[in-house]
This record gives structure tokens, C-alpha cells and sequence, in this order.
């Protein structure tokens, strides 16, 4: 089964807010995780808890960056959380679809996590990173 896999590089992921950038990390662990344990044929149930625990961590994840948004003022903030309300959507639509009479969908979803994690955090959270650089605000 095909592996999809995630690796940290810090001149293009880090944003420079430590608490985001290892909010990342720690999500593109456990998408790997799940990943893994796909690859080698996990079991449906083991499969599903890592995929409810990655949606547990993004949940909590968005809500630390919208808080900093809202703190900040950041103008995109509306758009931002509705990027994050849609991939929680979505990552839900296809976690419903996986059951055990379809486990080969778990790829489906360790491939739709896999980009997700990449591509949201090189483009909608740069630009977070980019608002709070240019008015020198230093976040820990």
C-alpha cells in the first residue's frame, strides 16, 4: 500500500512562531503515524482512532491560530477559520467513508491529510506569519 509521508523542513515550514510551528510538527507526526500504520496494514479500529485523534489535534490547533488571529487583528481571519471549518469537513466526509468494508479508503485519507498539512501550512499560514513579521509582533 502506498505511503504517504510528511518531513519537517524548517526553511520552508517554520513560520517563526514557535507555538505554531510546533503545533505543525506535532501534526505532521501523527499524520505520518497514520500513514505508517496504514502502510502495514493496520487494523480499521487502530486506523480510526489515529484519524479522530489528528482531527482532535487540528481542532484544537485552529482555534490557537484563530485566537492569535483575533488577537492580532489580522484581516483574513474570516476567511482563514472558514478554510479551517472546510478541511475539518472534509476530513470528517472522508472519515464517515472509511469503514471496515472499505479499509483501502484509508489511503484516501492519510493522502488528503498529507496534503492538506503541507499545503495549508506553506500558503494560508504564511500569511499569518507574513502580517505579524511586518508589524514586528513576536509571538512565542
Amino acid at each position: 500500500m502506498q505511503k504517504f509521508y510528511l518531513v519537517w523542513d524548517e526553511s520552508r515550514h517554520a513560520l517563526g512562531i514557535p507555538s505554531i510551528d510546533r503545533e505543525h510538527r506535532g501534526m505532521m507526526n501523527l499524520v505520518n503515524e497514520l500513514s505508517e500504520a496504514v502502510a502495514h496494514g493496520c487494523s480499521y479500529a487502530q486506523a480510526h482512532r489515529q484519524m479522530e485523534k489528528i482531527l482532535d489535534f487540528a481542532a484544537d490547533h485552529f482555534a490557537h491560530e484563530e485566537a492569535m488571529m483575533r488577537q492580532h487583528g489580522f484581516p483574513g481571519l474570516e476567511q482563514h477559520a472558514a478554510e479551517h471549518e472546510k478541511l475539518l469537513r472534509e476530513a470528517a466526509i472522508l472519515m464517515e467513508m472509511y469503514d471496515p468494508a472499505h479499509a483501502d479508503r484509508a489511503v484516501l485519507v492519510t493522502a488528503f491529510l498529507t496534503d492538506c498539512a503541507e499545503s495549508h501550512i506553506l500558503h494560508e499560514d504564511r500569511a499569518i506569519s507574513q502580517y505579524l513579521e511586518e508589524r514586528g509582533i513576536r509571538e512565542e
